[in-house]
């Protein structure tokens, strides 16, 4: 079963201590690489929605060699928190 990419990247968070727009595209690749929805654009759009209701939070932020900000992520308690909602066989 496939989650609503949001959920997933919420999961795969909560797995990791840091994670960067990149490695979330990299990570979920071999689930998600073959729909429209999965861009880099998109996986950005989530990661500040995400951000911005307060799932996850930046934990590092540097510039990358061409000068543009890299920020890493990380799950909030809250995050946590909404990890209740994915099916039980998500959930540890």
């Amino acid at each position: 079963m496939i989650l609503p990419m949001r959920f997933r990247i919420l999961h795969l968070m909560s797995k990791n201590k840091g994670l960067t727009g990149e490695e979330v595209m990299a990570a979920l690749k071999p689930e998600y690489g073959t729909e429209g929805q999965f861009k880099k654009s998109i996986i950005d759009t989530h990661l500040l929605s995400m951000k911005a209701v307060g799932m996850i939070e930046v934990c590092d932020a540097s510039l990358d060699e061409r000068g543009e900000l890299r920020e890493t992520f990380q799950i909030t308690d809250y995050g946590r928190e909404r990890l209740k909602y994915l099916p039980k066989k998500w959930q540890d």
